[in-house]
């Protein structure tokens, strides 16, 4: 139960962030932006993954 409840505030959190940092630059810039925010996700899903130990 805990897991899911993280993992939805992880998503909105996530998806929040992305629509912010895509908003503040040009929609010319949005293919470089989504690939930053794509690292950004992979970093966070590692540090959640090692955080909760799995």
């Amino acid at each position: 139960m805990l897991d899911a409840l993280l993992g939805l505030i992880f998503d909105i959190v996530l998806s929040a962030v992305g629509t912010a940092i895509v908003k503040l630059f040009s929609v010319d810039n949005a293919a470089e932006i989504a690939t930053v925010i794509i690292g950004l996700g992979f970093i966070a899903i590692g540090f959640t993954a090692a955080v909760w130990g799995h």
